[in-house]
């Protein structure tokens, strides 16, 4: 698997969960086990969320794209993750520093999640 640098939002620092995520994913087999399988596995290894994944027939050099959300609060990020043409290899993008599409679908799905989850979780204590 060859793996692209992750492009951090703020200063040029990149956050140490991110780095968790990318290597949780370089150490899976994607042809083995599947895009969506092996995101799964490493959001899981990193202690994050996958927000979603689909096919990116129309982005170039783009198979199928992912969104994971990464820390919580103010240290919240969300990624972006690609798989290439190829079907093996990924390039992952900080969404907030994207301009790739998919990015405000991410960082609005990401958005959403923290206003509905204090409500979910006082909704489950009643």
């Amino acid at each position: 698997m060859d793996a692209q640098q992750i492009i951090a939002p703020e200063a040029d620092r990149t956050p140490l969960e991110a780095v968790e995520f990318e290597l949780a994913l370089n150490s899976q087999n994607i042809f083995e086990s599947g895009f969506e399988t092996a995101v799964h596995r490493a959001a899981e290894k990193a202690d994050a969320a996958v927000l979603f994944h689909m096919p990116a027939p129309d982005l170039p050099d783009c198979q199928r794209i992912a969104a994971v959300s990464l820390g919580d609060g103010a240290d919240a990020h969300t990624l972006l993750v690609l798989l290439q043409a190829d079907g093996g290899s990924f390039r992952i993008e900080s969404a907030a520093a994207s301009d790739n599409p998919f990015a405000g679908i991410a960082l609005s799905y990401r958005g959403l999640l923290d206003v509905f989850e204090p409500w979910q979780a006082s909704f489950a204590e009643n």
